[in-house]
């Protein structure tokens, strides 16, 4: 499987694919102010996937840490939504 080669490429800055996706993950949830969820669906991916992280902890974290990508990026969203729509509520001060 590809993902098993592409856990130990080196990145143009010296790090590993596994560390590049945490370091993206988190400064996308640092830059929405969504640490805290983010935190939470980290923890409770990683509680679900005790089984994976035991046998083969370095391809499950790199799986867990994109399906957690996918989550945070529709958190991303909701929020960007709800921006919009605040946003482009009449203001009742005019």
């Amino acid at each position: 499987m590809a993902v098993t080669l592409m856990i130990d490429r080196v990145t143009y800055n010296g790090r590993s694919e596994l560390a590049e996706a945490k370091i993206l993950n988190m400064s996308v949830a640092k830059y929405y102010g969504l640490v805290k969820e983010y935190a939470h669906l980290l923890q409770e991916s990683k509680r679900l996937n005790e089984k994976q992280l035991a046998k083969d902890r370095q391809k499950a974290e790199l799986n867990i840490i994109y399906s957690v990508r996918y989550n945070l990026n529709w958190l991303v969203l909701q929020k960007l939504q709800g921006d919009k729509h605040e946003n482009s509520r009449p203001n009742k001060k005019q």
